[in-house]
């Protein structure tokens, strides 16, 4: 799939977009706590194109990564499309 066919499947939940953080049991969990670029009302990132050069913390979603990782939550459009496949 190409790069702006799969960012284009993101559901706008901002999920990705808050601090995580790791538990005693080793469980990640996500915060209250999002993103300083996260607009909070539509969820999306106010510096998009620039966001891995920028925020150290930020996380490309591929779906190589997708399948690796287990705090996205049910309605994440793009972990739902890796779960199908």
């Amino acid at each position: 799939m190409e790069s702006e066919s799969w960012e284009a499947l993101c559901n706008r939940c901002g999920a990705c977009c808050f601090e995580k953080k790791i538990d005693r049991q080793g469980n990640i969990l996500t915060t209250s706590i999002p993103c300083r670029f996260l607009d909070i009302h539509n969820r999306t990132c106010r510096i998009y194109a620039q966001r891995l050069e920028v925020e150290e913390d930020c996380i490309k979603l591929t779906p190589e990564i997708i399948t690796e990782i287990s705090w996205l939550p049910e309605e994440c459009a793009y972990r739902n499309l890796i779960k199908e496949s």
